[in-house]
């Protein structure tokens, strides 16, 4: 734990000195907030690329979605891939992950990816964790991207680079995208402490091959256990009948802006309303800039803050609230109960009652600048409207945020939780 907070200080002191140029100006620049400029042609000129998708099955409940995960798992005869930022097993999890080991053992070639960080799980997951080194003796393929340790400050600001991102491809047939760790608090819990969150599975072979054509090289260039594209085929007839939507994918490297240019291009878009769920809205002038300027056109914006009962995210959101309130939005934060006990860990935006952005990126200065994320819009009312009442059932839980309780938060004693969080959260 001394080796963390160490490792944590030095990092900190480094991204103060060393990324000062980095922001998310991209938000609002000519070519992002013109309103001249129709949002695909936005979005193909900054490479962001269209995919197909089938309406998604969507998952709010994490047992739910271990439980249909296992199944997927057990069902894959090819490869499977995945990545997941925490994933660690347990007790709650040994069905999971045994399915995993079997699935390897039997020939089937599974590759996952887990962040570095993973160990350093200061949630509940903590009390449950058991590292997932132990898979490799099955034969699958595990990846620890980036792992936090004293011998690595050599890597100067690349330490901080984190994989976010949260997917699964099955046999190239089935792709699921969103929110969920693949550790205790996300899919294991029961009671107060299992996470609210939300992933969504799709048929789509454009959004496979997208994913799979980035997944490759860059798994090779981390790895000496190379791989080819070419072993991974996809199903291009999983459309074939089903009703799809449009869609634009991001996968984001770390400092490459798409985020940044696709959540500024959104705003840009709305004419009457966006509903967000941030998670950890920690945001830098230029972000609280687009959304004030979208407010400014007469856009009615709802955000939704989490309760979250951890003191040292919660005391840094509080702080931070203060500079939030300068959006000139409806910001809410949930009331302290029973409910919000298990935290709200969902990432959202709905434009419009028409297009709405999932994924694994957080509405804050770190996932849009030091994170690889992966984030998929889709333009699709249906859709839209589904989650719109599942917003609107979260907002009735919430309190507005006032300019006093801001006041009250804004000390010098949150400081350094804000800091710490804006940089590291």
């Amino acid at each position: 734990m001394r080796q963390f907070r160490l490792v944590s200080i030095i990092i900190i002191s480094m991204i103060l000195l060393g990324t000062s140029c980095s922001s998310t100006h991209h938000m609002i620049a000519p070519e992002v907030v013109a309103a001249d400029i129709p949002l695909e042609e936005k979005l193909s000129s900054f490479q962001i690329p269209t995919v197909r998708v089938s309406y998604p099955d969507v998952y709010y409940d994490g047992i739910a979605w271990k439980d249909r995960l296992i199944e997927l798992v057990e069902g894959a005869e090819d490869y499977l891939v995945t990545s997941a930022f925490l994933a660690s097993s347990s007790e709650e999890l040994e069905a999971l992950y045994s399915a995993l080991a079997l699935k390897a053992e039997s020939g089937v070639r599974v590759y996952f990816v887990v962040d570095g960080a993973g160990s350093f799980d200061m949630t509940e997951t903590r009390y449950h964790l058991i590292p997932l080194k132990f898979l490799r003796e099955s034969g699958v393929h595990l990846l620890e991207f980036n792992p936090l340790s004293g011998a690595r400050l050599v890597s100067g600001l690349n330490l901080l680079y984190r994989d976010h991102r949260k997917f699964l491809i099955i046999d190239g047939k089935q792709i699921a995208l969103g929110g969920m760790n693949l550790n205790y608090i996300s899919i294991g819990a029961e009671n107060e402490q299992l996470q609210r969150d939300s992933m969504y599975e799709f048929n789509s072979p454009e959004l496979c091959n997208l994913i799979l054509d980035y997944f490759v090289p860059w798994w090779n260039e981390q790895t000496w256990d190379e791989i080819a594209r070419e072993d991974f085929s996809v199903d291009t007839t999983t459309l074939d009948g089903k009703k799809t939507y449009q869609g634009w994918y991001v996968n984001q490297e770390p400092g490459s802006a798409q985020i940044s240019k696709l959540v500024g291009s959104l705003l840009s878009e709305a004419d009457h309303s966006v509903q967000v769920l941030p998670f950890l809205p920690f945001m830098d002038e230029e972000m609280i800039e687009a959304f004030r300027m979208a407010q400014e056109r007469g856009v009615e914006i709802q955000m939704i803050i989490p309760f979250d009962r951890r003191a040292t995210n919660r005391k840094g959101i509080e702080y931070m609230t203060k500079d939030l309130l300068d959006m000139g939005i409806d910001l809410r934060i949930e009331r302290e109960s029973a409910e919000t006990q298990r935290l709200l860990h969902e990432k959202l935006i709905i434009v419009d009652e028409r297009y709405v952005m999932i994924g694994s990126t957080n509405i804050n200065y770190r996932s849009m600048n030091l994170a690889y994320e992966n984030s998929l819009v889709i333009d699709s009312p249906e859709l839209a409207q589904q989650l719109k009442l599942h917003f609107e059932q979260l907002y009735e839980k919430t309190i507005p945020i006032t300019e006093e309780m801001a006041d009250r938060w804004h000390t010098l004693r949150n400081w350094p939780r804000f800091i710490t969080a804006f940089f590291g959260g």
